[in-house]
């Protein structure tokens, strides 16, 4: 039999993203900006509004309902206010308005919404680079339930807020699913999504570990994957303690894999050098556990000579699939046979 892999690739050149491919993607995160950026906006316009009532930038300091916007235009994160006191904000404010908004004259309103505005966007830029992965792994969960939907085939899936097994008619957001089950080869199945794999260890604790007989070795690393497709029931993977039992045996693991959702190909070479090195600590910590799982990557970014270098480990057998996630056959082809496994 070939491998999986000559279903959907015929060379390297079919590993690489199109151009009309990078321009679908950048239109699409340029949309998803501008929908995620109305609400930054209307917080922006809503502080000028009640920052005029201000006749000077002192005044801002007695405004109540403005104070929480004044510390985001002094650069103040959500996360940071959570540590400061009163006196603390107080005294933030004071300097702030000092250097920043007295020099600005009467235009010290437009200065202080310029300001928030800019703080804003350092959190839509994180806001954007979360939900490139959450795209990708949305996709990717579409090409899963599609899988089985088409064959008529039953597949439930975990609610990630109830953590309840639910059939498939009953998922309406993607974003709810935290694994699937179904089943294959007459046993159940369980892919999972960003599953800490305690077996994972690095080279430092891999050598640390070379001379130890017990199962202390499998219980000191843990890496997080994007995607694993273990051997276990629903139930099992469901309940705490039995689903920490299975995620420290090497044995309950079919298929391991690295899912990069970027599109923009300036970052896809450092992508690849990520995930390859990830794949890398996989397959030496599996290894050193007799255990061989499938290994695969699939990704939005893929350039040539990232290309060259995918295809030379699947040439030996050093990575099991992949695909470029923009191609429609390659995703199908690759999650066909990730649910066939």
């Amino acid at each position: 039999m070939q491998p999986a892999y000559l279903n959907h690739l015929v060379n390297s050149e079919s590993l690489v993203t199109t151009r009309d491919a990078k321009r679908a993607g950048f239109v699409s995160a340029i949309l998803e900006k501008s929908v995620i950026a109305d609400a930054f906006v209307a917080d922006a316009r809503t502080l000028k509004v009640k920052a005029e009532k201000a006749q000077n930038p002192e005044d801002l300091l007695s405004i109540t309902e403005i104070q929480a916007g004044l510390l985001t235009a002094a650069g103040v994160s959500d996360k940071a206010v959570a540590y400061l006191d009163a006196n603390d904000r107080r005294e933030i404010l004071g300097e702030y308005i000092e250097r920043c908004l007295k020099p600005a004259g009467s235009q010290f309103v437009e200065e202080l919404v310029y300001r928030f505005l800019l703080t804003r966007g350092d959190k839509l830029g994180g806001q954007i680079r979360n939900l490139v992965g959450k795209w990708a792994q949305l996709k990717f969960s579409e090409y899963v339930v599609a899988n089985f939907r088409i064959a008529g085939k039953t597949i439930t899936w975990l609610d990630s807020d109830t953590n309840i097994w639910k059939p498939e008619i009953e998922l309406t957001r993607y974003e709810q699913a935290r694994a699937f089950n179904w089943q294959a080869l007459g046993a159940s199945r369980v892919l999972v999504y960003n599953l800490k794999v305690p077996i994972i260890q690095t080279d430092e604790e891999i050598e640390d570990d070379s001379g130890v007989t017990d199962d202390s070795a499998h219980i000191r690393g843990g890496k997080n994957v994007d995607i694993c497709l273990l051997d276990c029931t629903a139930e099992d993977f469901r309940i705490a303690p039995r689903r920490l039992r299975i995620v420290k045996d090497p044995s309950r693991y079919i298929a391991l894999g690295e899912l990069k959702g970027g599109i923009d190909p300036a970052g896809a070479d450092e992508h690849w050098k990520t995930a390859n090195s990830h794949l890398g600590r996989i397959r030496k910590s599996f290894a050193a556990s007799q255990s061989t799982p499938s290994l695969f990557f699939a990704g939005n970014a893929i350039e040539i000579s990232m290309a060259g270098e995918i295809w030379g480990q699947l040439v030996a057998n050093t990575l099991s699939n992949a695909a470029n996630m923009t191609d429609h056959r390659q995703a199908i082809s690759l999650i066909s046979w990730l649910c066939n496994l």
